[in-house]
């Protein structure tokens, strides 16, 4: 478990990123482009805030280095996919 304040700052962006998956895995069920505009929305401030604390927990945890490498993966991987949906997705144009 994070000691430092930062390390449960991650730990609590891990879980909002856990919670946008399902979300967007729901979402797109119902309606593919509403759930494409609301990822890129909200992972725009997720993604770096997960970067923000993942690197500063990264920094101050020496022992439990796993939840921040995991939140720097997940805010990568998250805005890479945001980036895709944004310029590179088209509409049969």
């Amino acid at each position: 478990m994070a000691k430092t304040v930062s390390g449960k700052l991650s730990l609590l962006i891990l879980a909002v990123f856990l919670i946008q998956l399902v979300w967007f895995i729901n979402m797109m069920s119902v309606n593919g482009l509403g759930a494409m505009v609301q990822f890129i929305q909200v992972t725009s401030i997720t993604g770096i805030l997960g970067i923000i604390f993942g690197g500063i927990s990264l920094k101050k945890e020496k022992d439990n280095t796993f939840i921040p490498i995991a939140t720097i993966g997940f805010s990568l991987l998250f805005i890479g996919i945001m980036l895709l949906f944004l310029f590179g997705f088209s509409f049969g144009g």
